[in-house]
């Protein structure tokens, strides 16, 4: 694994040289139709390993480009690689997989042009921005120039060219689609004669378009992508988007026109040519080995086998086996196109992938996503799934709709495909009544499906509004929505909120509630109580600091007749000390258990996303009760204790200094620590993980006897300054004078439940491979241990777990920049050189913008307020400001390597951080932002330069929109005296 060095600050258009399409001279109508010639370029995919892939005419060799060829968070690897149609086949996923090349060198145009290639997509984008996915493309949109090969929504194949005038495209048939899980050649022509492009799939005409009398334009300057869009819409200020998903297999570029004939003739001679006369299936199972190494992510939880993940939902059985479904876009380690993905289990916690669930379909009620839901049996039939449709041809945009398995055709109990039914389950009318207002119908989701006594219930998260036909006036606050039927498929029967909190004076719950959940709640024993837990997570329209953070719940008892809850307590209580359990969803088991799966969000930035390919992940399962003393119990499912393999210490009766010391000896990132200790004499006790021995990094797991407090402190968790760090605790009484704790430590995972009724779930980061120790110690007085074990912790998806990869330690004897993170809070060692853009009241601790999410501004020990500058601070020149900023002058040492954080607009130009030599006023590096206010780290590799005089500057000589930028944590190793 090498450091990341030198990482690029692009704009959404890719640059690059370029050898272009030659243009000829004579226009298009005098000239007569030829047929292909041979390739000008091929790409055949065959290479078994590493980053390269070769162009067949030339013989030269074009680079893939793809996440993990310089991983940040595990060791570097190849690009995946598959059998393809004949041979190898490169699989593209979806957001960092690249071909970037010079083109097929000369070829004229105005003779035609054929481009044909065998896809076999994995997912389809949504067309963010109305681009298509690109298969292949050389081309300048804005100019009308090139062309371009690629999917729109759905697959559906597309093809087009630029004539200067118009960029002119083909569309094959809408039910012609490259299908996804199988493969299908595509081939696009220009027909100079005929003035015509024209589409086939597997052979044969899909689509025909007409073109203009001129010639063709190339698009000159710009690179050949495969698997990229030339103007991709960038995301989150940080993943490019309309990039293609899935296998790709022999690509060529021919100069010439392809008629019906000859596709049919050369589809036929292609297929011939295989074994067996058959093209193969191909395997575009995802592969959880991708990520083996990576120091981060999880081994004995659920999450998806690659990107992102939100809240694993649906929980069933059936015949002998636990489904679950969660949110997922298979495209990228980020929100959006949102599908079900689908693992099975026979116990909760060894599991296996199975297919996409749900996907996005032009013929369901989710065209524009597949959000949360839940399942239930119907009897033989088996399960059924409810979920939130997405339509944003829709005035509401959401509604929700139900799934079918095809068990009932093919008995296979893996339940591997699904049918999304065309018609909706429940939908909000405007002015559903709703108490005090009416259901808001823009935010009607989630929905939570069970049955008893023949009656079918659905809740689905709603919140309540006074609405005057064009806007929201009054928002009073959260409900969910009851509605019963007699059977899934309806009629169903709108019966009110099921109960709601009034946001004048419960706000916690927020304005909507999303995934709501009613549990019944068992007796320690499992027997019956009659009560039962309301969960929820509360959602608000804007940002709020307590968004995606918590899950709320009431105790009490669900009136059936009146179709309403009455809660126990009004107050609603936290499920979760630790501000990372969310999303909930639950079920109860064939013995009677009421369990709840949950997401624990990661907290990472968008750009940790996009370099480690995934987020996010699911928390253990756990079982819920009702205490003798009215309190909700919660602990792991008890086959959480099947994941545990090796014991690696007994500890019973006795002191924790004896306890500490047989601790020496254990280390781990996979764990399982069980602990009853009374506390006695001693002020706190507390449990130090993640630790190394010098204690640069150790997570803290304390209990304060006078406060009865519980909590974790990160505040040295994690030396790297982009992580979320804090304490986080709540309230918790001793069981009977003693501490009874359980804790799951799984790579940055981490949850402790404390005493059968509380639990905590966090985050950790460590970056040292030395920081896997555990200590524990007692402060003010004596404790003592009753027992103590702690075991190594197998992997949930089979097989051995590779260890975690960490990078090579960064040289220590350097000193830092004067005040390179403005933890003064103000320009203490910098000086402003001209303009009134920066200036002390630039710097702030603010952690968000107001109009939108977190800045992620460094956490460091030496600045625990999160100091940063904000070029846009509209207390202090806003946009319309302009200045330069500079830092002390220093002599660059260490491994040469600067790194800060960066934000605001894109202007390489006026907009810009830049490190320059001294002595002759060199620019030597720089960076901007990318229109987006969230930081991203960059990173400059100036090691040619040590030992030279430096400084760094921030420039600002832009105006108007993004006409700022902003700047944190400048690390320059500055070689001392």
């Amino acid at each position: 694994m090498r450091r990341r060095t030198a990482l690029r600050v692009v704009s959404a258009a890719v640059g690059g040289a370029a050898v272009p399409f030659s243009s000829a001279s004579a226009p298009a109508a005098a000239r007569g139709r030829s047929m292909p010639g041979a390739p000008v370029a091929r790409w055949d995919f065959d290479e078994r390993a590493g980053a390269v892939t070769r162009e067949a005419v030339s013989g030269s060799a074009d680079g893939v480009d793809h996440v993990f060829a310089d991983a940040r968070f595990k060791p570097d690897s190849d690009p995946v690689r598959r059998r393809g149609v004949q041979g190898r086949a490169l699989y593209f996923d979806g957001y960092s997989t690249v071909v970037c090349t010079e083109g097929p060198g000369a070829l004229d145009l105005a003779d035609g042009l054929t481009i044909d290639t065998w896809i076999a997509p994995y997912a389809y984008e949504h067309g963010i921005d109305g681009k298509p996915q690109a298969l292949v493309n050389q081309h300048d949109p804005d100019a009308r120039a090139g062309f371009l090969l690629g999917l729109r929504r759905f697959g559906q194949i597309v093809f087009q060219l630029g004539f200067g005038t118009a960029l002119i495209e083909v569309r094959g048939a809408a039910d012609q689609p490259a299908a996804k899980n199988r493969w299908t050649h595509v081939a696009a022509t220009y027909d100079p004669a005929a003035r015509q492009l024209r589409l086939y799939r597997d052979g044969r005409p899909i689509g025909i378009a007409a073109t203009p009398e001129q010639d063709p334009v190339p698009a000159a300057g710009e690179p050949l992508l495969i698997g990229k869009h030339n103007r991709p819409t960038l995301l989150n200020g940080e993943f490019h988007a309309n990039m293609y998903m899935g296998l790709m297999d022999s690509l060529v570029v021919r100069p010439g026109t392809l008629d019906d004939a000859t596709a049919r003739d050369e589809h036929a001679a292609r297929v011939a040519a295989l074994p067996g006369r058959r093209v193969p299936r191909p395997d575009l199972t995802p592969d959880r080995a991708r990520y083996d190494g990576d120091r981060h992510r999880p081994q004995f939880h659920l999450l998806p086998p690659w990107h992102w993940m939100n809240e694993p939902h649906a929980p069933v059985y059936f015949r002998g086996k636990y489904h679950l479904f969660y949110q997922h876009d298979p495209l990228g380690p980020f929100w959006g196109q949102i599908h079900w993905g689908h693992a099975v289990s026979t116990d909760m916690v060894h599991w296996r992938d199975l297919p996409l669930a749900l996907a996005p379909a032009a013929d369901s009620v989710g065209p524009d996503g597949c959000w949360s839901g839940s399942a239930w049996v119907d009897g033989d039939r088996g399960p059924v799934l409810f979920f939130t449709g997405g339509d944003d041809r829709l005035p509401h945009r959401q509604r929700t709709g139900l799934a079918v398995s095809t068990y009932q055709a093919d008995r296979d109990t893996d339940l591997p495909t699904w049918t999304m039914r065309p018609e909706p389950v429940t939908e909000a009318p405007a002015a559903l009544p709703a108490g005090p207002g009416t259901a808001w119908a823009e935010k009607f989701r989630d929905p939570f499906v069970w049955e008893e006594d023949g009656t079918w219930y659905q809740l689905v998260g709603s919140g309540i509004v006074d609405y005057d036909g064009t806007r929201v006036t009054r928002k009073y606050g959260g409900t969910a929505l009851l509605h019963t039927a007699r059977r899934p498929e309806g009629p169903w029967t709108y019966r009110g909120p099921l109960y709601r909190n009034d946001l004048a004076t419960v706000p916690e719950p927020g304005e909507v509630w999303e995934l709501p959940v009613l549990l019944p709640l068992p007796g320690p024993r499992g027997r019956s109580t009659g009560k039962h837990i309301l969960l929820i997570c509360p959602w608000w329209e804007g940002f709020h600091p307590d968004a995606v953070k918590h899950t709320y719940y009431w105790i009490g008892t669900f009136d059936k007749r009146a179709h309403r809850f009455v809660p126990d307590h009004e107050q609603p209580r936290e499920f979760d000390f630790g501000e990372h359990f969310t999303g909930p969803s639950g079920f109860v088991t064939p013995d009677g258990r009421s369990v709840v799966f949950s997401i624990t969000q990661d907290r990472r930035t968008e750009q940790q996303h996009a370099q480690s390919g995934w987020a996010h992940n699911a928390g253990m399962p756990v079982s819920l009760s009702l205490l003798p003393d009215g309190r909700l119990g919660v602990e792991p499912i008890a086959e959480a204790a099947t994941l545990r393999g090796e014991r690696l210490v007994r500890v019973r009766n006795s002191s924790v200094e004896e306890a500490d010391r047989r601790l020496t000896k254990v280390f781990g990132d996979l764990l399982d620590i069980s602990a009853v200790i009374e506390p006695r004499g001693a002020r706190t006790v507390t449990l130090a993980v993640r630790a190394c021995a010098n204690g640069a990094e150790t997570t803290l797991l304390s209990y304060d006897t006078a406060e009865h407090r519980f909590q974790i402190d990160r505040s040295r968790s994690s030396l790297d300054p982009d992580v979320r760090k804090g304490v986080h605790g709540g309230s918790v009484e001793l069981d009977g004078g003693r501490l009874k704790l359980r804790v799951l430590l799984d790579r940055s995972m981490l949850e402790a439940y404390v005493n059968g009724g509380s639990s905590l779930t966090s985050r950790v980061y460590p970056t040292r491979e030395g920081a896997t120790g555990l200590r524990l110690t007692a402060e003010g007085g004596p404790a003592q241990v009753v027992s103590l074990d702690v075991w190594r912790m197998n992997g949930a998806w089979g097989g051995a777990v590779a260890p975690a990869s960490y990078d090579p330690p960064r040289p220590t004897d350097v000193d830092a920049l004067p005040n390179h993170d403005f933890a003064t809070g103000d320009l203490t060692g910098w000086t402003v050189v001209s303009g009134t853009t920066f200036g002390d009241a630039n710097v702030t601790t603010r952690s968000d913008w107001g109009w939108g999410g977190p800045f992620y501004q460094a956490e460091t020990g030496e600045d625990p307020g999160g100091h940063h500058l904000w070029g846009f601070n509209p207390d202090a020149g806003g946009d319309d400001a302009a200045g330069v900023l500079r830092s002390a002058t220093v002599v660059l040492g260490g491994d040469g390597v600067v790194d800060l954080l960066v934000s605001g607009g894109n202007d390489p130009e006026n907009l810009y951080a830049a490190v320059v030599r001294a002595d002759d006023g060199t620019v030597l590096a720089k960076a901007t932002g990318r229109g987006a206010e969230q930081y991203r780290r960059v990173v400059l590799d100036l090691a040619a330069h040590i030992g030279e005089r430096i400084y760094v500057e921030i420039v600002d000589r832009a105006a108007g929109g993004w006409g700022h930028i902003n700047v944190d944590d400048v690390n320059v190793p500055v070689q001392r005296p």
